[in-house]
């Protein structure tokens, strides 16, 4: 299933992964669309993603239900209509069970399922059987481990989202749970970290795109760990 002249809808297209996946998408042929929240975050993906010009970037907040709609109604007087959407909005953030309070609990759920929900929510009526939905989870939702509790809780319950999603959706819904990315971003956060281990950004787009055009994948956790992806049962 090619993806040239699809419309592929990538949320948080300024973040860390999102010049990656524009890029990619971009030299497919794709028309791309992508969101972001701050306007130093938009201003500062020019400088990062080759291909930037090329993407139409809107601002939104996407945990807002109302913000997300008037968002999804405006894409679809631009660009027609949304063919595939990537998940990329979404956030790192530490802290065990002992200091996580409520707050950044909910911020957490938040920023990974909430902002996933509502963007497929917008733009149902326009996926069906031939479309893509790709959400990121992570390798600690499957397995987790200490000090990052909201992170992975919120993580767990995007891997919930897609299979969910999937029952009930005519599209293809499978997520991506890759291990630490090997971004500069991540590399600045964790300067003594074993780079080795973790997952190269272009083994996580060739994982989206693989599953935004085959046809054939639905309803999948793609693990990824330190490039290598695996089916988690």
């Amino acid at each position: 299933m090619e993806l040239q002249h699809s419309t592929v809808l990538v949320t948080g297209a300024t973040g860390n992964m999102g010049p990656y996946v524009t890029d990619s998408l971009i030299e497919s042929g794709a028309d791309v669309v992508g969101t972001y929240v701050t306007e130093t975050a938009r201003d500062e993906v020019a400088t990062r993603a080759e291909h930037a010009d090329a993407v139409s970037y809107y601002q939104v907040d996407l945990t807002d239900q109302a913000a997300v709609d008037a968002f999804a109604e405006t894409v679809v007087d631009d660009h027609g209509s949304v063919d595939h959407i990537v998940g990329l909005a979404g956030g790192f953030s530490m802290g065990g069970v002992s200091d996580t309070d409520a707050d950044a609990f909910q911020a957490a759920l938040n920023r990974h399922a909430t902002t996933a929900f509502l963007t497929v929510k917008a733009f149902a009526e326009h996926l069906d059987e031939r479309s893509g939905v790709v959400l990121f989870s992570s390798d600690r939702a499957i397995t987790p481990v200490g000090g990052t509790l909201a992170y992975d809780v919120g993580k767990g319950a995007v891997r919930t989202l897609t299979e969910s999603l999937d029952v009930e959706l005519e599209a293809r819904v499978n997520a991506v749970a890759p291990f630490l990315i090997d971004v500069p971003g991540n590399r600045e956060a964790m300067p003594d970290a074993d780079f080795s281990e973790w997952t190269a950004p272009e083994a996580v787009v060739d994982e989206v795109v693989h599953l935004l055009s085959n046809a054939g994948v639905t309803g999948q956790i793609v693990q990824l760990t330190g490039g290598q992806p695996g089916v988690e049962d």
